[in-house]
């Protein structure tokens, strides 16, 4: 199922810029984003746990058995 949605997300963005726009934009973030994370670390961990918290505790809302997490009771 993430491949299907990964391929549609592609193939949305791919709809919008040209390939050669996306290879650019593609090669500036690599070369900008190790420095904008180093700069704003601690706030950039912050939000990262936070997003990372609230996602599965909205995964834990799905009747999914493997998304629940391995708490003990």
């Amino acid at each position: 199922m993430q491949v299907i949605f990964t391929l549609w997300v592609v193939s949305v963005i791919g709809g919008w810029f040209e390939f050669l726009t996306l290879v650019y934009i593609l090669f500036v973030l690599m070369l900008s984003a190790p420095l904008l994370y180093e700069r704003n670390e601690g706030l950039v961990d912050a939000y990262g746990e936070k997003a990372g918290n609230e996602i599965m505790a909205a995964l834990e809302k799905l009747p999914l058995p493997f998304f629940k997490s391995n708490k003990q009771h």
